[in-house]
């Protein structure tokens, strides 16, 4: 039964660890809500795949007159789970980032991805940001967050410092006193909305520290019995895909993670300014580094070796985007060809027998038919881009 209870427990912290910072009202750009939206549908991973999962914390702000404005997403994180060793790996990502939205002609703000296609645009562009698979998504709304921490009898947490900010327009009001104290639902909500003077950096470790002290309160053994409650009050204001059947397969992993084996990071970079517009420029390079060693399949040091050639048979010029992208995970892509006619079907062959190497080539493209021949090539792999290939950009 306490194993059960566990299962439970771990499988909630799933769905709630989103609301740690769903909690940030925005204070401008808010526009239209977003498209209509039908079924997100996703992939699941593969057996002993990294388990990635895009959490969202959305909330509604004001308009002039008091009316809710569009459902933006204030809080965006992934979390990446390795089933092979339990280990999770946790990346926010500050609303403000400066990517690259696909359909999109210009780059702008993350967080207007969802604004303008739903919870399927911001998966879209968390994937081609990261270059991993989003396999589950969850959409949290603030006003579950509240009742949450309610439900579990607050959590015991020290504020480091005085905190106070008024803002009438918003009915906000954070007034905080420092130490150690138990914040109840009102109080933690102020905790992870409250921005100082180091800005959205800042704000996202406060949410880091208190996702830790929340998950540690929820996993004691009263608040296991009270699961059910729980439960109901985080599917009030959740959208998600993950069913019963992903819960099942991913519990007896799940409950062996521990708090040694979560890793919070954050995305690198800095702020800045472009044509009168405040942004977080992201370090590509330092994210990248991030990227090999905590949430890619495979490191750069196994993909350095492996040589590639890629034959683009797909009729709309896929090949260049395709070999940065294999380049940006440390592939020697070491031919790239134009076919002069197009196939249906993408392909992924291993020469010599380098069937790893290929797998990891899949891995990385998420697509493709895998094959395996004995006799020797130029390249460890060759891919043959078919009309059946979608890649993002």
């Amino acid at each position: 039964m306490h194993k059960v209870l566990r299962y439970l427990g771990a499988a909630l912290g799933l769905l709630v660890c989103g609301m740690v910072g769903a909690t940030v009202v925005l204070f401008n750009s808010l526009g239209a809500s977003p498209v209509a939206e039908g079924p997100a549908v996703l992939t699941p991973p593969l057996i002993n795949e990294r388990v990635n999962v895009l959490v969202l914390g959305a909330d509604r702000g004001l308009l002039p007159g008091g009316t809710q404005g569009a459902l933006r997403t204030d809080t965006i994180i992934v979390a990446s789970f390795n089933p092979a060793t339990s280990v999770m790996n946790v990346i926010s990502i500050p609303r403000d980032s400066r990517v690259r939205i696909p359909g999109r002609t210009r780059l702008d703000k993350i967080n207007h991805a969802h604004a303008h296609g739903g919870i399927m645009l911001a998966v879209d562009t968390v994937e081609q940001l990261l270059d991993i698979p989003i396999h589950y998504y969850v959409r949290v709304e603030t006003r579950a967050f509240s009742r949450v921490i309610d439900a579990i009898g607050g959590v015991d947490f020290f504020v480091e410092k005085n905190m106070f900010y008024h803002d009438p327009f918003q009915d906000l009001l954070i007034n905080l006193r420092k130490g150690q104290q138990i914040l109840d639902g009102d109080k933690a909500m102020q905790y992870v909305r409250y921005r100082g003077w180091d800005g959205d950096i800042g704000r996202i470790a406060r949410q880091q520290k208190f996702l830790l002290a929340m998950t540690r309160t929820l996993l004691r053994p009263g608040n296991l019995l009270r699961i059910n409650e729980i439960v109901q009050i985080a599917l009030s204001s959740v959208r998600t895909n993950i069913d019963g059947a992903a819960v099942l397969r991913h519990l007896p992993h799940l409950d062996n993670v521990s708090a040694d084996k979560v890793t919070m990071l954050t995305m690198p970079g800095g702020e800045g300014w472009i044509q009168g517009v405040s942004y977080w420029i992201i370090d590509d390079s330092a994210l990248d580094a991030i990227l090999a060693m905590h949430f890619w399949q495979n490191t750069k040091e196994e993909t350095n070796a492996i040589t590639v050639m890629i034959r683009d048979a797909t009729g709309n010029a896929a090949g260049q985007p395709v070999a940065r992208a294999l380049r940006r995970r440390g592939f020697n892509v070491i031919a790239l060809e134009t076919a002069t006619e197009t196939v249906e079907k993408t392909r992924i062959t291993a020469h010599d027998r380098k069937d790893d190497a290929a797998q990891m080539v899949f891995r990385a493209l998420g697509q493709g038919l895998l094959a395996s021949e004995s006799a020797a090539h130029n390249s460890d792999v060759t891919i043959v881009l078919g009309t059946d290939f979608i890649r993002k950009e």
